[in-house]
Order: structure tokens, then sequence, then C-alpha cells
């Protein structure tokens, strides 16, 4: 796991900050990149690459033993372009790249780049929603048969 830059610690302690974290979100398909998007209400350029701003929400998967559940990303739509590049990129897997930066140094991630797959995509006229997960699916069951004494004697001695 990456650790904070000592200037994002002494942020992320202090009573009060001027700092200002952000995220950045990337949509991408095996065909590339379809939409870059930061959190913020200026559009930002990191690594070479513009963010635009806009209205988002992610909360992301937990790594625990735990079942796992779904979680969210809602980008608002307000811009009939997001929702045009979403709904062509329908019948792919949808990959999104989340990470963490502080406005005032865009191009050292203070966490990530993280990968995940999004899912049943919606799309109504406030908003694009889908559910996020890890790149494992650690909510399907992989192999779909488990293997017990019960079900295979032969197997255990």
């Amino acid at each position: 796991m990456s650790r904070l830059s000592q200037e994002a610690t002494k942020s992320v302690f202090a009573a009060e900050t001027e700092k200002v974290f952000l995220h950045l979100l990337t949509i991408e398909t095996s065909g590339g990149v379809l939409l870059r998007f930061v959190d913020n209400n200026q559009h930002i350029v990191s690594r070479g690459e513009e963010y635009y701003a806009a209205g988002f929400t992610i909360i992301l998967p937990e790594q625990t033993d735990d079942a796992p559940r779904p979680c969210r990303l809602a980008i608002d739509n307000t811009d009939l372009l997001i929702y045009q590049e979403i709904k062509k990129a329908a019948r792919q897997e949808i990959i999104i790249t989340v990470s963490v930066i502080m406005a005032d140094t865009p191009d050292r991630y203070e966490r990530g780049p993280l990968k995940y797959k999004l899912r049943n995509v919606r799309a109504t006229k406030e908003t694009i929603e889908g559910e996020v997960y890890d790149l494992y699916l650690t909510d399907r069951k992989y192999p779909k048969d488990t293997y017990t004494p019960d079900d295979f004697e032969g197997m255990y001695f």
C-alpha cells in the first residue's frame, strides 16, 4: 500500500488546512479512454492528461473478509456527451480508475491509481449510476461448485 506524502499527512491531521484533496476518475473500455473527471469546480491537468470538472460521488469496495457489497458511482448528468459516451460502451467491459491527489500537487498521486469494474450502469436525466466491483470480482463464486466430503467422498480420506 502506498503511503501519503508528508504534506498530505500533515493536512489530514491538521485541525484546519487550506489543502484540498481531489479524486481523479478515468472511465475506459478495451477501445481506450472514454472520459476523465475530477471532483472539482475547475479542470485539472495531472500527469499530462486533462480531467474535466464534474460532480460525482464514488463509494469504493472495502477489502474485507465479509461478503462483498456493491459500491456505487454516480456522475451528475449535466452534459449530454457523458451519457452518449457511456451508452456507446454499454455492451463492453467498463473499467474505472480512481486516484486521489492534492489540488496544489496534481502530478503526485496520494492514493492510487485503483482500478475497478463498473457494471449495471443506468442513466436518468439527473445522474448516471453504476455498481463498482474490484477487478477480481469477489462477488462471484468461482468455481461455481464447491468440493465437500458429502458431494465428493472419494477426495477425502
